[in-house]
């Protein structure tokens, strides 16, 4: 896949509103146009970067989930885009850099002093160079001391369902390192440790359980005063103006 032919696209305003054609009620999203013949569209596209560990190099993974009728009940469906591995905490970062323009968010762990001090000092020295920095944004169901067993667990079970025989919503093509990683994962596997090994499947695990967990929603396009109760002769413009 040729992911420069990946690009924004912004959906017309009317289409909020209909519950006709795959893009009802998306305000925006990525087209990948890399096969011409067979273009696809992606509500949200996001990346799962997994730190060097223990002498074992970074990870990132790009997924994107495909557009869809969001006033259906169709299940979501998500594909890999892109896998690297980066040997140093910089290069990892410097990768997420070079992806950012094409991703909406980067799931990782920053909870461990030592990710978050390399995060910041790497954005310190993009900025002394008039460079982009990065944000990456903790992966959910982590511990307050960053053990991420209930994530890792939580992206196996879901993983496994969402990849069985006639109900196949993941498809990880373009990510051939990572599902060769998967199966090097023990089946019966005790603890995050056992995830941590293999950086695919940690980056993978943090962007899928992420995905899986927050579920892509419409944002509304209501002004906040209209979804509260105010009396009509006193609304609440007034009020701030009065203030």
């Amino acid at each position: 896949m040729d992911i420069t032919k990946i690009t924004r696209r912004l959906t017309s305003h009317c289409s909020l509103f209909t519950a006709h054609g795959p893009n009802a009620g998306a305000p925006s999203g990525w087209l990948d146009s890399s096969n011409p013949e067979n273009p696809r569209s992606y509500l949200r596209i996001c990346g799962g970067a997994a730190w060097p560990h223990k002498g074992r190099p970074g990870f990132v993974v790009l997924v994107g989930e495909q557009e869809r009728n969001l006033r259906s009940c169709g299940p979501p469906v998500f594909y890999g885009l892109m896998e690297s591995e980066q040997r140093t905490s910089d290069d990892m970062l410097s990768k997420c850099v070079e992806l950012a323009a094409i991703a909406d968010t980067w799931y990782s762990n920053i909870i461990a002093e030592a990710h978050r001090v390399a995060l910041h000092q790497f954005n310190l020295r993009q900025e002394q160079k008039h460079l982009a920095g990065i944000r990456l944004i903790n992966a959910p169901m982590l511990s307050e001391a960053g053990d991420a067993s209930q994530l890792f667990s939580y992206a196996d079970a879901e993983l496994d369902q969402r990849t069985s025989e006639g109900r196949k919503t993941v498809f990880l093509g373009e990510c051939t390192r990572v599902k060769a990683a998967l199966q090097r994962v023990p089946e019966e596997w005790d603890s995050a440790e056992d995830i941590l090994k293999p950086p695919e499947v940690t980056a993978l695990y943090y962007v899928l359980g992420a995905m899986f967990r927050l579920p892509y929603s419409v944002p509304s396009r209501e002004p906040v005063f209209a979804r509260m109760e105010y009396d009509i002769f006193n609304p609440p413009w007034e009020k701030n103006r009065d203030d």
